[in-house]
């Protein structure tokens, strides 16, 4: 039997002072980022030419041309001029890496229409670039080749930056600075995930602010932000419809960063919910070769190990592709559980001429585990019972197997007046495989006797998935009234069509078990027929969107930016075996934003945004209710650090989503023919979010870096079918005080080698109710840290320690059913990893 472990509910009284303590922290330290005028970026300051033909080391972030040129000159010592005016506007990818001056320059100028020429004193001067480009009269200087647009970096990418933020997301269909975009926004870097240690997807949202993991089981994960749920992520900038929770999550080894915009997004996505936007982006070929490979081994028998290779296929760099593969294989800290992941996902990438780049990829992930459903349920008063954490109950002959694949094909072209045109198709399929899914499941047995229970088992073999998308995008600059502005216009369809599997429900039943006794080999044998089991018939449904957009920032003064952009949508939602269906047409969704820059540090930013939700719902009149729709308003201020380095921020919200279905009273009762035994709906039901939210992440020094962000929500129902929710939170099981911290540090001197990390993850208490009775977990805080060492220039060790305490509590809670979960005891992993 295991062994018992003290119900964390009845030290919950302990934890009480945990927001005072680790808010406090938090609160300081990101709020003196945001004020201290100490830490603004210089100004960089001409220096005499150092030796040009000497390689040295530069991290500095994509960003504004003129922000990114003005950091290189002062770090690579040379005198550089140019005007600022003509530079308004234009971007960088950064300079990351070691590179001469001349190189280095090159890697700045990446993708813009200037070019350096060197001075015969060994200064530097930009001057636009002539097409073609000719060599400048000797006298004058040295003209360097111009600057080529091969193998052009995406100026958000985050790999190799070696900090923790980003200065820019592709998250609004372009590379737009964090402090440009007025909601909050997120990035999760190539090197905070490599610290992390972080290779699934659910891992990498609980911790990352603003956002919290709800368990429907020991598989399948939601995420929700702000009391609504996250129902649709984004992949390369595409919408993901089929996002669901029974999709294999993604392993982070493929992607380069996370960018997570919080709010309404209805102008990006269309329909859905006002919590927030997950956009994957994944790696993309580089120019030069670089390959790594990394093997862990961890608690629990966990086995992983990751390969990536990258590179160009000819001397021009006009052909390049990279391949990263994966396997991962674990048990877990519940009896009889285990898991394996095979990950593949390659990409290719040509420049068929010097403005088009042609890109290609596939992944498949595939997963076999054994544990689905086998949580843990509750005593009759809602308390927790006295079962171990290793409790399992499930069965080791237990299955869920399936894989998802991606193919893409986009095309992207780049004029000569700084305009991108982008096109992009993306095919997803989803499907079951090897017996699919099955799984034991208890039920009460007695009602005086909380550990009694039958069980009985579920099968669905079939379950599949297919999704085909199509988004063509054009942005770029142009000018009005003296100012120059950009735009953003595009059209998407996409079309879903999902499987839900047939199979064979609550056969196999044994009655009367004593779960204290229970035995995940042993207990329940596999049944050997489907005696006794309900049939049911597959279903399948058809989800069809295709939406146009537009999305402009006007330049109205030098201070002020003002977006503006509208999207229309026309949705379609039809189950094929039955006669439900609904259809939206021409849904507009307004976006509004404002910038104001208080200096070359701070901005005040203020948006309105919008989103909607088709529901299947007809009032008195036989008429489809509206959808239901979202408003969200957000005002803040953000700072930018070291040129985007770092970035700070400190939001206000308020979201109310209004125009669910209600029963009507005053209609008949039943009320036909779309309600047989009930009321007609009414477009009532409305329910409200506000809060704030502070956040610091990036770079404090070279050597130092932070993630950072606490949450403060409070959500309500405002008007519903069954008053008693009025006033009560959206989702009891949101915490209303969320704290998310980790930090770095590279040890100076002799240890240079060595970097410490440590962070915390904190929450005050949730609860959920049912049948009269209340569970609860309350506040507490789970502390984790990291250390890594560089063996030498390509070898790196690192050890990762996670609830280092070894704090005992539950990560999801459930008043009356069996869907309770412990968090992950104490738990390590040691990686050794080899990159050239």
């Amino acid at each position: 039997m295991p062994q018992r472990a003290v119900s964390p509910t009845r030290k919950a009284s302990r934890r009480s002072s945990f927001i005072p303590k680790h808010l406090a922290f938090i609160l300081g330290a990101a709020w003196s980022l945001q004020c201290a005028p100490g830490l603004a970026q210089s100004v960089a300051q001409a220096a005499p030419a150092a030796a040009a033909a000497t390689s040295q080391q530069y991290r500095i972030a994509a960003g504004p041309l003129a922000d990114v040129i003005n950091q290189f000159a002062s770090q690579a010592g040379i005198a550089l001029t140019f005007d600022a005016d003509a530079l308004q506007g234009a971007r960088s990818p950064g300079v990351q890496g070691s590179y001469t001056v001349d190189d280095g320059l090159r890697q700045a100028l990446a993708g813009s229409r200037w070019q350096p020429r060197r001075m015969n004193n060994g200064a530097y001067v930009l001057e636009p670039a002539p097409a073609p480009a000719t060599a400048a009269d000797a006298g004058q200087g040295v003209t360097m080749a111009a600057v080529s647009v091969t193998a052009r970096q995406d100026p958000a990418t985050t790999e190799g930056s070696g900090t923790y933020g980003g200065s820019s997301s592709t998250i609004f269909k372009g590379a737009q600075s964090v402090r440009e975009t007025p909601q909050p926004v997120t990035i999760v870097s190539r090197q905070l995930l490599d610290d992390r240690m972080l290779p699934d997807m659910h891992d990498v949202l609980q911790n990352v602010p603003g956002v919290t993991v709800d368990y429907t089981d020991s598989e399948r994960v939601t995420y929700f932000s702000r009391g609504y749920q996250i129902d649709s992520l984004q992949v390369d900038g595409i919408n993901m419809y089929q996002s669901g929770s029974a999709f294999v999550q993604p392993d982070t080894a493929v992607l380069d960063r996370i960018e997570i915009l919080r709010g309404s997004s209805g102008i990006l996505r269309g329909s859905g919910n006002p919590s927030a936007t997950v956009n994957l982006v994944r790696k993309l070929p580089t120019r030069d070769f670089q390959a790594s490979v990394t093997g862990t081994l961890g608690s629990w028998d966990r086995r992983r190990a990751t390969a990536d290779i990258s590179g160009s296929f000819n001397d021009s760099q006009t052909l390049r592709g990279r391949i990263v593969a994966v396997t991962d294989d674990k048990d877990f800290f519940q009896d009889a559980r285990d898991e394996h992941r095979r990950v593949f996902y390659g990409v290719l990438q040509a420049d068929i001429t010097d403005h088009t780049t042609v890109t290609a990829s596939f992944e498949h992930s595939q997963l076999k585990a054994t544990g689905a459903w086998g949580g843990l349920p509750r005593d009759f008063d809602g308390s927790a019972l006295d079962l171990g954490r290793s409790t399992y109950l499930g069965s080791d002959w237990n299955q869920w197997n399936r894989w998802n694949e991606q193919a893409m094909l986009s095309v992207e072209t780049r004029f000569d007046n700084e305009w991108q045109l982008k096109a992009t198709a993306m095919n997803t399929r989803f499907r079951y495989f090897d017996g699919g899914f099955t799984q034991t499941y208890i039920t009460r047995a007695s009602k005086t006797n909380p550990y009694l229970f039958n069980v009985a088992t579920s099968d669905y073999p079939n379950s599949a998935s297919d999704q085909n998308a199509f988004a063509l995008t054009a942005n770029g600059p142009f000018e009005a009234f003296g100012r120059k502005h950009h735009l953003t216009v595009g059209a998407e369809s996409t079309y879903v069509r999902t499987t839900a599997s047939s199979g064979m429900a609550s056969y196999g039943t044994v009655k009367n078990i004593d779960i204290r006794d229970w035995d995940s080999y042993s207990t329940y044998p596999e049944p050997t027929s489907y005696a006794g089991g309900s049939y049911y018939e597959a279903s399948n449904n058809v989800v069809k969107q295709q939406a146009l957009y537009a999305l402009g920032r006007f330049s109205l003064a030098d201070p002020l930016t003002v977006m503006l952009g509208a999207r229309a949508t026309w949705y379609d939602y039809e189950v094929l075996q039955g006669t439900a269906k609904y259809r939206v047409n021409n849904e507009i969704t307004p976006y509004g934003g404002v910038v104001y820059d208080l200096n070359d540090t701070f901005s005040l930013y203020g948006s309105y945004s919008q989103i909607f939700q088709p529901q299947q719902a007809y009032d008195s009149g036989g008429n489809l209710l509206d959808p239901i729709r979202g408003d969200d308003y957000e005002a803040g201020i953000k700072g930018e650090f070291f040129g985007g380095r770092l970035n700070t921020s400190l939001s206000l919200f308020q979201i109310t989503n209004k125009g669910k279905a209600m029963d009507d009273a005053s209609s008949p009762n039943p009320c036909l023919p779309n309600y047989p035994t009930g009321y007609c709906k009414v477009d009532g039901g409305k329910t409200r979010s506000r809060g704030w939210e502070l956040e610091a992440s990036g770079e404090l020094t070279p050597d130092w870096q932070i993630m950072a962000g606490y949450t403060n929500t409070l959500t309500k129902y405002l008007k519903d079918s069954s008053a008693s929710n009025e006033g009560l939170p959206i989702r009891s099981l949101d915490p209303r005080h969320l704290v998310r911290i980790f930090t770095t540090y590279r040890l100076p001197g002799a240890l240079h080698g060595l970097t410490v990390g440590a962070g915390v993850q904190a929450q005050s208490s949730i609860y959920a109710t049912g049948g009269g009775v209340t569970a609860k977990q309350g506040g507490y805080a789970i502390y984790n840290a990291m250390a890594a060492y560089d063996i030498n220039k390509n070898v790196r060790l690192q050890l990762n320690v996670n609830n280092i305490f070894d704090k005992v509590y539950y990560k999801k809670v459930d008043a009356t059913g069996i869907s309770n979960y412990y968090g992950d005891p104490r738990n390590a992993m040691l990686t050794l990893s080899w990159r050239m």
